[in-house]
């Protein structure tokens, strides 16, 4: 059985609602036409294609088909010798945060009060509550089991399959494939070995503290 390789895309203006508490980052793109922030995510994502450069034999890329994905995998394909067979599959689409995708917990709460039976949900069930307008873990788990079971599959005939897709999704595609979960949030372009069942690769470049993306030059 070939490696599987799950790798999480490279940061986006959107993670820093969470990650720096930035308001207003919704303004910039719906969830699947996020692109990857232009400085941080870029060089994350050529790190990613420089140390997947070191693989070899016959690889597949499977990826999910929103902008921050292919744009991680177009980048990080710059750094890789070789041919890839790429296939892109719908499958493996982020989970839906509705109302609360790129919104930090202040911003959702006062822009959409109805909210807060999602949190008050998820403190007594967090994989079963629902986030407002979208779906809950539970859901996501369930609807990447196929495709999980597929990838499974398709390692027999590759020495390598390289899943670009999202954190929480990932996060589920191991538990179908190992019974176990991932013990801690994947970093942006983050590498985790299914066989070895351990993180493989994070980038050197990281996001500071107290940055603030430029809402401005992102809008279209």
């Amino acid at each position: 059985m070939g490696k599987i390789y799950l790798i999480r895309h490279a940061f986006t203006p959107a993670n820093n609602a969470s990650y720096n508490n930035q308001e207003g980052l919704w303004q910039i793109a719906l969830d699947k036409d996020m692109p990857i922030e232009r400085e941080y995510g870029i060089k994350q994502a050529l790190e990613l294609g420089e140390y997947l450069n070191n693989l070899n034999g016959k690889i597949l890329i499977i990826a999910s088909p929103y902008l921050r994905v292919r744009q991680t995998l177009k980048y990080a394909l710059s750094k890789m010798q070789g041919n890839y067979e790429i296939r892109v599959t719908d499958e493996l689409h982020e989970f839906s945060s509705g109302v609360h995708y790129a919104h930090t917990i202040d911003e959702v709460l006062r822009m959409y009060p109805s909210s807060k039976k999602y949190f008050e949900e998820a403190k007594k069930d967090l994989e079963n509550a629902v986030y407002t307008g979208g779906e809950s873990r539970n859901n996501v788990k369930k609807r990447v089991k196929r495709i999980a079971l597929e990838i499974e599959k398709l390692a027999l005939e590759y020495d390598c399959v390289l899943v670009f897709g999202h954190g929480t999704v990932n996060h589920y595609i191991y538990y179908w494939l190992t019974g176990e979960y991932i013990d801690h949030d994947m970093k942006n372009c983050e590498v985790f070995s299914v066989n070895d069942k351990k993180s493989l690769f994070v980038p050197i470049t990281f996001v500071p503290k107290g940055f603030i993306v430029d809402i401005d030059s992102y809008k279209q």
